[in-house]
């Protein structure tokens, strides 16, 4: 785990909270998440006592290394990402659905939240309040504070009450809460005066989700086998299997294809997706006749060149029914094996952006049901779009050709 480095620029964050004792608000975050699953039938008070980073990095990070050093944006943890979002209503399952970390109600997990508390002044024996559904545990400063091993519903209201002391300038808080079975709930609060906040610990790329991207993209689809769209198919390169291994998912996603070029029995096509509406890349698909009304069981791609005049960090939003995968610049940057309906961005992920052009392909599977696709990308300095390629490729013989280089802004 590595300590805290100081990002300075956009403050993404922070708010001020002055609290009476009778009027505690609830901390919303954003807060940064983990979640990990437990053995079967041991989340919530089994679970309150094991350590899951611990487990899942095999002692290279710990609960401790957490609460003491805190936690940055999109750092790896177990094959988990540290992911920014906000606490509703309590709602953790929910949340951790909405921001990419769950697919839908789970029991027997573990979620992690971190956020930093900036104190005016040291303010000594004051009340934390928190709820749990189901067990808790709460570190400040590196230091246990309170521990709760239960099972219980009502975790969307306080439920216990402790004192802490928050001294000036920084503190770090970090929340633990172990879901059994059913609702999966959480709420923290502090009787004192401070500022809530991530600005040491997050990208600096506002985290506001940007408007779908309508493209134009280029377009290509490919049937699956019967049942075997959607997370079927989400590691399948239906690119190669329809093109007998002349064209491939990596060469596309690191080059672009060349529009009108052949792929097994269609053709790259150029079409622009409706930024709403279930069902909107099925749509946009047989208005630009590559299907012929609601098809299961095929894979959608779509390739975009994303100008930016800097280089520069980036957020990519996206909401698919059913599965995907996003590549920039060749290399893979998100992959969500799952069956399910979206009405808007469901996951995001980080995105390095270079001057000049990035070649970028998305893939969307599906199952049956709709099939719908919603893809933006957010960035601090304005991006353009166009469907060229970053380096024209010959499918046939899969030579690069010098022109494509030229092009390549």
């Amino acid at each position: 785990m590595r300590a805290r480095t100081a990002l300075g620029g956009v403050a993404l964050c922070g708010f001020l909270m002055t609290m009476g004792a009778q009027a505690q608000e609830k901390i919303v975050g954003p807060w940064l998440w983990v979640v990990y699953p437990t053995a079967a039938n041991q989340g919530g008070q089994a679970s309150t006592d094991v350590d899951s980073f611990d487990a899942a990095t095999n002692g290279d990070v710990t609960e401790l290394d957490v609460a003491q050093n805190g936690a940055m944006q999109d750092e790896d943890v177990g094959g988990v990402r540290w992911t920014i979002g906000e606490l509703v209503n309590g709602q953790v399952n929910a949340m951790l659905t909405q921001i990419g970390l769950l697919n839908g109600d789970v029991n027997d997990h573990t979620a992690y939240g971190f956020i930093a508390i900036e104190s005016p002044r040291a303010q000594n024996d004051v009340t934390m309040r928190v709820g749990s559904d189901d067990s808790i545990k709460v570190w400040l400063n590196g230091d246990e504070k309170h521990r709760n091993a239960v099972n219980r519903g009502g975790g969307e209201n306080y439920l216990d009450n402790f004192k802490v002391d928050l001294k000036a300038g920084e503190n770090l808080l970090l929340v633990k809460c172990s879901e059994r079975s059913g609702g999966w709930t959480l709420s923290v609060g502090i009787e004192a005066e401070y500022t809530a906040n991530l600005d040491n610990y997050a990208d600096e790329v506002d985290v506001t989700p940007p408007p779908k991207l309508e493209g134009p993209y280029l377009w290509m689809i490919a049937p699956t086998a019967a049942g075997q769209g959607g997370a079927n198919s989400t590691d399948v390169d239906s690119l190669d299997e329809a093109s007998g291994g002349r064209v491939t998912e990596k060469e596309i996603a690191m080059w672009g294809p060349l529009e009108g070029s052949l792929v097994g029995d269609y053709r790259w096509t150029e079409g622009k997706i409706a930024p709403t509406g279930g069902g909107n890349l099925n749509n946009m698909l047989t208005e630009i006749g590559l299907t012929n009304g609601d098809v299961d069981d095929h894979t959608a791609y779509g390739y975009i060149n994303v100008v930016s005049p800097v280089a520069q960090k980036a957020r990519g939003y996206i909401g698919t029914d059913d599965s995907s995968k996003v590549w920039v610049n060749g290399k893979q940057v998100e992959r969500h094996a799952g069956n399910q309906g979206v009405g808007d961005y469901a996951r995001n992920f980080p995105i390095e952006l270079r001057r000049g052009s990035n070649p970028v392909l998305v893939k969307c599977s599906e199952r049956t049901g709709g099939w719908t696709l919603f893809f933006g990308i957010a960035a601090t300095q304005r991006l353009e779009y166009n469907t060229k390629q970053y380096l024209s490729v010959d499918p046939a013989g899969k030579q690069a050709t010098a022109w494509g280089e030229l092009k390549r802004r």
